[in-house]
């Protein structure tokens, strides 16, 4: 249970547009009155204040460097009461700070964007790090819901993961969107509960016209549009168009849906040059793909955990062996799209398939 406490509306805003509809990743409003073991706190402040303030922090403390994210590392300093941690995005020179002590992580942050973004980024990294001490299996996956059943779109960055997953949610009957690029599954009772990480999804022009999508010039959108610099006009650019879920549900037409039991597995590739298929996949070929794409069992995502997170008693996570020997019956399927009638034939092709 989170407290939060901000002093300005953006990140309140931001927070409602991220972790939306309520319950997705177990984050939800708890109201007043509930006792919570930690406390988050972001306050704006000025950048030359928090650069003075960190040079300050560098005297009388014990200096050291964290990993951020993977092999990604940052000054540190330490006292017996606090820790303050450097906070500098990989593509950005806006330097923001944490301060830990016991029961509290305080976020100072020049007021913007980026700023505002640090927030929702702590709160995702602790549910994820509870969620993977008690054994959830953390996947690389976009995700979709049809007909009430979560199929997850598990595939190496570049595959076409979102792309597929969020066309054939817009395609498909009583279908929506669930998230993009991390994914947690639980065991529960002889099935998976799939649960939503409410990252933005990112998605390049080349993805919109392969699904046909018009009109995004007008979209306004909290993250703004790629800077006529960018390769987002590129299929294979690396600079996107970021859409929070809320975003995603108003501009893209779909519900969001939080929480979902498993239905099924798609291993995509989207390749302008290749020729269309969906065919059942091999388990060998999907051990590979997940075992590639599994945050849980060797963690690709992380570095080590510089939030501290409390946790109990760990529970390891399932092997991928285990996890496609509990879904066997489920449809396993993987598949090669690069045009718009291409995704037209998928929506159509995966209807038959799991309506059998």
């Amino acid at each position: 249970m989170l407290k939060i406490v901000t002093d300005t509306d953006g990140p309140g805003a931001l927070l409602s547009d991220t972790f939306y509809p309520s319950g997705v990743l177990g984050v939800v409003d708890a109201g007043g009155g509930q006792e919570a073991d930690m406390t988050v706190v972001d306050l704006t402040c000025h950048p030359d204040d928090i650069n003075a303030w960190l040079r300050q922090m560098a005297v009388g403390t014990r200096k050291a460097e964290y990993e951020l994210t993977r092999d990604y590392w940052l000054p540190r300093f330490d006292s017996d009461a606090f820790s303050v941690f450097t906070l500098k995005d990989v593509h950005s020179d806006e330097v923001a700070a944490l301060v830990k002590t016991d029961r509290r992580f305080t976020i100072v942050h020049p007021q913007s964007v980026l700023g505002d973004r640090w927030l929702t980024r702590v709160i995702r990294d602790i549910a994820t790090r509870i969620a993977k001490a008690e054994g959830s299996l953390v996947m690389h996956s976009s995700a979709f819901v049809f007909e009430g059943g979560a199929y997850l779109v598990i595939g190496d960055s570049g595959a076409g993961k979102s792309t597929t997953a969020i066309a054939l949610s817009r395609l498909l009957p009583s279908a929506g969107w669930m998230g993009n690029d991390r994914i947690h599954l639980d065991w529960q009772a002889g099935y998976y509960s799939v649960t939503a990480c409410p990252l933005p999804l990112g998605i390049n022009k080349g993805s919109l016209d392969v699904m046909g999508v018009t009109g995004f010039e007008d979209w306004s959108v909290r993250a703004g549009h790629p800077g006529p610099e960018s390769d987002w006009d590129q299929f294979r650019g690396e600079d996107k168009l970021k859409l929070s879920s809320r975003e995603v549900s108003r501009y893209l037409g779909v519900p969001v849906t939080a929480n979902a039991t498993l239905a099924g597995v798609i291993l995509p590739q989207v390749d302008l040059d290749a020729e269309y298929f969906l065919e059942p996949a091999t388990l060998d070929h999907a051990a590979l793909v997940l075992g590639r794409n599994c945050f849980s069992i060797e963690d690709s995502l992380y570095g080590a955990d510089w939030l501290g997170v409390s946790v109990g008693q760990q529970v390891a996570p399932p092997s991928i062996d285990t996890f496609l020997g509990s879904i066997v019956g489920l449809p396993l399927l993987r598949c090669s799209v690069g045009t718009a009638a291409d995704v037209l034939k998928l929506a159509d092709d995966f209807q038959g398939i799991v309506r059998g």
